[in-house]
């Protein structure tokens, strides 16, 4: 079994940052972010698959274990601009 470590190094490796305030592995570039519990909670090979899934780039998307309320979702959205 892969160890936390090892998934923050997967997502270090493709680019995103941690960030304290949202506890959510970010990539500003193509606009998608991971949550902490999601990191915790999903096997290495699903995280993989959330870095590799394209993207068309004008929209956040978000890897959580929750799903976010809509006004959360574009509060998020509105911080990461």
């Amino acid at each position: 079994m892969p160890s936390q470590t090892h998934k923050v190094q997967l997502l270090d490796s493709a680019g995103y940052n941690y960030n304290f305030d949202r506890m959510m592995f970010i990539n500003r570039r193509v606009k998608k972010a991971f949550s902490s519990e999601f990191v915790e909670d999903k096997p290495e090979e699903e995280i993989a698959r959330g870095i590799e899934e394209p993207t068309d780039g004008q929209d956040w998307r978000f890897y959580t274990s929750m799903p976010l309320t809509p006004g959360l979702e574009r509060e998020i959205k509105r911080l990461l601009q």
